[in-house]
């Protein structure tokens, strides 16, 4: 497609999207190799990885790492850029929705998940993210809740969390995350499981950064995920 904007020409080179496929093997190969089921580092798993399933706030998580200098990490070099320009297009794709919640149900364990974001901490950087995520065992009824946020990991801080207005409680970040494939290396954490009961509204958590605030609408939760999940945070 050509664009003749007053006398330049632009020409905009329309490129194939990336097949899932080819996403999913990059992924494994430059992210899961650190990010794995033991480790769980910056509160992801990626050794199942799958990019033909719909997760966005999952895609929004390693879009925000993959644009935030991530995607070398392992020590195992980088793509080449029309390859990296590819896979952060597909994700960006992918993340599309993340800001609404996703609910997964994997036999008896209920998932839910979305993203916030807050304005650039730094001039000419992306907009830092949020991910909230709560799952519930249906039936077991044990609940876990687990906040994490790209880029910047930290370490020895604490921070609160607050359910519909209710008097903050605090929650504190501590240790480092070394690296999943066993080089060397550590860094501060990404994640953090809360201790917090279900909201009925809002559910807000401040200061994990001086001066941010973030504000996640449980109201919005539809019905079926909402009634699993109560079972687990009563």
């Amino acid at each position: 497609m050509v664009l003749l904007l007053g006398a330049a020409v632009v020409t905009v080179l329309h490129a194939e999207p990336m097949p899932p496929a080819q996403q999913t093997a990059l992924v494994h190969k430059y992210c899961a190799v650190c990010h794995k089921d033991a480790a769980k580092n910056g509160g992801l798993t990626l050794e199942h990885y799958d990019a033909a399933k719909t997760d966005p706030p999952l895609a929004a998580m390693l879009l925000s790492k993959l644009r935030s200098g991530a995607m070398g990490a392992a020590g195992l070099g980088v793509p080449d850029k029309p390859t990296q320009a590819a896979w952060v297009a597909a994700t960006t794709a992918q993340a599309e929705g993340a800001r609404n919640w996703t609910v997964m149900w994997n036999e008896s364990r209920v998932t839910a998940s979305i993203v916030r974001d807050v304005n650039p901490r730094r001039s000419g950087m992306d907009a830092p993210v949020y991910r909230l995520t709560m799952s519930c065992d249906t039936a077991s009824h044990q609940g876990e809740m687990q906040m994490s946020w790209s880029p910047d990991p930290q370490t020895n801080r604490t921070f609160t969390v607050s359910a519909d207005g209710a008097t903050p409680v605090p929650q504190r970040v501590e240790g480092e995350e070394k690296m999943g494939n066993g080089t060397a290396g550590a860094s501060g954490r990404a994640s953090a499981k809360l201790n917090a009961p279900l909201a009925e509204k809002t559910f807000t958590v401040s200061d994990l950064f001086p001066g941010e605030q973030v504000d996640f609408p449980i109201g919005e939760l539809d019905g079926a995920g909402r009634r699993e999940l109560a079972g687990c945070f009563r």
